[in-house]
């Protein structure tokens, strides 16, 4: 299913849960409507690719977006923040952290919703994860570290590149600091371009991958890495008790509180609803706020970004801490 239909069915199972309503059968009738679950939701994915039994899937996954190859390539990783699959499983970070065979860290993220906040937040998660990757006992050398974002936007529109690969460099082009790279991998400019001669391992994976989001899995090898993600993907392998605490929590996810509003602004934009565009921007910054502080920002930090007065911040914290 795709992230508009896995957000509905979120919605319906919270909503019947609450109404004390039978969630077996409302699970059941999307369990016969879809085969697979939607991967790029936050919670799945780190189920897929931050669960230890998946480390070969996600070492390759990892070499495809990195363009490892011989002897550079990740054939083993140890998962920082372990994914078990169970309900109650939520991490303080949506981070899928590792380390491979080098000690060498690699950061994945997710990120679903483009707003002014986006290249901030790479930059700190990857000064967090720069001092995390400190060598002990020496006072400056630090291990290589791989930022990697898969975006569901596109970050550089112009560029016909849908995989981006950055550090620091000078003016003349040159290299400054080679241990830490941030990789940009837009998934919608892949998608939706004309990259059908792209036969790479991060072009396989980006299509089986939309193929399971669609319902529509492309054949693959019986016994490769691509079918073992599309059996790890389908719905019925995720527990009833997981989907309702998925679907409790679902005010907690930003790209779903997203599809909303996206659909809600279209609406008010073509009936000229200037008041329900405001109020949609209010809740987008109410969600942005969340989102930070869930991620550990201080209050003052959060109060200055999304503008909203420090006593409703201190109300929002209180509410995560409550819901954890």
């Amino acid at each position: 299913m795709n992230k508009d239909q896995y957000a509905a069915m979120l919605k319906d199972i919270s909503e019947t849960h609450k109404q004390g309503g039978d969630t077996h059968n409302c699970i059941l009738k999307y369990r016969e409507k879809y085969k697979f679950a939607y991967i790029y939701n936050d919670t799945i994915f780190k189920m897929l690719f931050g669960n230890p039994e998946n480390m070969e899937m996600t070492a390759n996954f990892l070499n495809a977006i990195l363009k490892l190859d011989g002897g550079d390539c990740i054939d083993n990783l140890t998962f920082v923040n372990p994914t078990v699959n169970s309900a109650f499983s939520k991490t303080t970070t949506s981070d899928i952290v590792a380390e491979n065979q080098r000690l060498e860290r690699i950061v994945l993220e997710v990120q679903h919703v483009e707003d002014e906040t986006y290249s901030d937040r790479l930059v700190f998660y990857t000064a967090k994860h720069t001092i995390a990757s400190k060598v002990r006992g020496d006072s400056y050398w630090l291990r290589d570290l791989n930022l990697i974002s898969l975006q569901m936007f596109n970050g550089f529109p112009d560029s016909k590149n849908y995989r981006h690969s950055i550090r620091l460099k000078n003016q003349d082009n040159e290299e400054f600091f080679k241990k830490q790279t941030v990789t940009l991998v837009e998934i919608p400019k892949f998608i939706k371009g004309n990259y059908a001669s792209d036969q790479s391992l991060l072009a396989q994976w980006l299509r089986v991958i939309d193929g399971i989001n669609n319902e529509t899995p492309i054949d693959v090898p019986k016994d490769s890495l691509f079918a073992l993600l599309q059996k790890k993907a389908e719905l019925s392998i995720f527990t009833e008790e997981f989907l309702v605490s998925e679907a409790m929590a679902m005010s907690d996810r930003l790209y779903e509180m997203y599809v909303e509003k996206k659909h809600a602004r279209a609406e008010g934009h073509s009936e000229g609803f200037a008041e329900g565009h405001s109020e949609g921007v209010a809740e987008g910054h109410r969600e942005m706020a969340k989102a930070m502080l869930a991620e550990g920002d201080s209050v003052e930090k959060v109060v200055r970004i999304s503008k909203i007065p420090e006593a409703e911040i201190l109300t929002l914290k209180e509410s995560l801490s409550q819901s954890k």
